[in-house]
């Protein structure tokens, strides 16, 4: 896959989260805050600014690899639907009856026809909470929040590129988005959820045009340094147009 950066783990997330509070101490929070403010809204332009911001649904498809102790254990070819604000379908494998995910909210079910199960509650939550701190959600939803209070928390070398670290604090969330100084698209982001200890973190690369919307075609999610996923995209479309029923098992509907 052409453009790909060579992209660095960072199993010393919490180290940085640390550096980042000195250099908060150091440095006038007025001017963090209006740094970071210029860095979100050169951000937003690159991805295609009205554009980006009006995507309220994405469907996509392409190949997932699943890791553990940093190797492969298994992949699988996907079709993911996603209706912001809560509400996502994933469909696995290449059979006409797929098994299939369902998010909507904080319920959730897994469906392998003719059986439907019931998500329990702690793991649904588990994934919205993962929905509404993911990158697409933060950067429509939260980034443009009234009252949210942004810092700029310094700058860190990613793959020989330098990159502005925003900080961030939503709902108990404590979010980070690194930003390419020079294409000012993102490089990854990093969420320590509401009573966690550990670093959640996203990677972007293989950066592509849909319809004026700049798209990452390469995703790597790591959890507490620890590679859990890959995925690798061949097809995104933006509001193509999804009834909600698309989000409820089939009993239900």
């Amino acid at each position: 896959m052409r453009d790909i950066p060579m992209l660095l783990r960072h199993a010393n997330s919490r180290f940085a989260f640390l550096i980042g509070a000195v250099i908060l101490l150091c440095t006038p929070a007025s001017a963090q805050s209006d740094k970071a403010t210029a860095v979100i809204n050169d951000m937003i332009t690159a991805l295609g600014g009205k554009a980006f911001l009006e995507v309220r649904e994405i469907q996509s498809s392409g190949k997932i690899f699943g890791f553990k102790n940093d190797t492969m254990s298994g992949s699988d070819v996907f079709v993911d639907y996603v209706k912001f604000p809560d509400k996502r379908r994933t469909e696995y494998g290449t059979y006409r009856i797929k098994p299939t995910e369902i998010i909507n909210g904080e319920t959730g079910w897994n469906i392998e026809l003719p059986k439907i199960e019931t998500k329990p509650p702690a793991e649904a939550k588990s994934l919205h909470a993962g929905f509404q701190t993911g990158f697409q959600y933060v950067a429509r939803f939260i980034l443009n929040r009234p009252g949210l209070v942004m810092q700029h928390v310094g700058t860190e070398l990613i793959s020989f590129r330098s990159n502005d670290v925003i900080e961030f604090r939503d709902s108990g969330n404590l979010l980070r988005l690194f930003v390419d100084q020079q294409s000012h698209l993102p490089t990854k982001i990093e969420v320590r959820r509401a009573g966690e200890t550990f670093v959640r973190e996203e990677q972007f690369a293989n950066w592509h045009d849909f319809k004026g919307i700049k798209t990452p075609l390469f995703i790597i999610r790591f959890k507490d340094g620890e590679r859990e996923r890959e995925i690798r995209f061949d097809n995104v479309s933006y509001n193509p147009g999804m009834a909600d029923s698309l989000f409820t098992p089939p009993a239900a509907r």
